[in-house]
């Protein structure tokens, strides 16, 4: 089995190499690619290196094909990945159905040992007082309480759940950290590839998000919008799961 950035990748090249790109945002929070057909991907926009940072490729994306985009899925540059990941993410999710609560769906209790790779603030609290311990691992220090990504190669084993931040797949780090899980393990976010492939990888659930309106969501985006402005301007939160029909 290859890497897990790598296979996404080929399991869309067919759908992507009719597509053509229609208009890019490369927003504070997230990154949005509106596809020929209609449909919108969205990744969330790297912050590695901080300060002001500009595309080289800007004024030359809308119009490109599709899967050329998609192919920056691979590349080590992060704005790169998060365009081609974007790309990838609006041709997925067809058999999404409506989300259940991450935490209940994955059966959290009381005794479980939980981890989760990138902050995800509104997960958290959700998981505080319902599981044994909660171990946050994340680049960004600055937050309360996390312990650094590294942590995760002596920390990750010992967790009896397990949330990967859909950001996993533009970092790459994605299939090392699925090969320290030995418990039960969801990818979530928006930026969460809603590929079936990944349940042969041991992930159980994928907690994504679907543009009811993409014009509107793309206008968010655009506009500045983070997690919460786009579900109040028409992203709604979607799930896979193994027998979740």
């Amino acid at each position: 089995m290859g890497s897990p950035v790598a296979d996404l990748l080929s399991a869309v090249e067919r759908k992507l190499s009719e597509l053509r790109v229609e208009r890019v945002a490369i927003g504070l929070a997230y990154t949005a690619v509106l596809l020929s057909d209609g449909r919108l991907g969205l990744a969330a926009t790297p912050r590695e290196g901080g300060g002001c940072r500009t595309y080289r490729g800007a004024g030359e994306l809308a119009g490109m094909g599709a899967l050329e985009l998609a192919r920056g899925l691979l590349s080590a540059n992060p704005l790169e990945s998060a365009l081609g990941l974007a790309a990838v993410n609006a041709v997925l999710g067809e058999g999404a159905r409506p989300s259940p609560d991450p935490v209940e769906a994955m059966g959290v209790g009381k005794g479980d040992v939980v981890g989760v790779v990138g902050y995800i603030g509104p997960l958290i609290e959700a998981l505080r007082g319902k599981a044994r311990e909660v171990l946050v691992f994340e680049r960004n220090l600055s937050r309360p309480g996390v312990l650094p990504d590294w942590a995760a190669e002596l920390e990750l084993p010992r967790c009896d759940v397990v949330y990967l931040s859909g950001t996993t797949f533009i970092n790459k780090t994605v299939g090392r950290l699925l090969e320290l899980c030995r418990g039960r393990v969801a990818v979530i976010g928006p930026t969460t590839p809603m590929w079936e492939g990944l349940f042969e990888r041991g992930i159980r659930w994928l907690f994504g998000a679907r543009a009811r309106d993409p014009e509107v969501v793309f206008r968010a985006v655009a506009e500045g919008g983070g997690t919460r402005a786009l579900y109040r301007h028409g992203l709604e939160k979607v799930a896979l799961g193994e027998g979740y029909t």
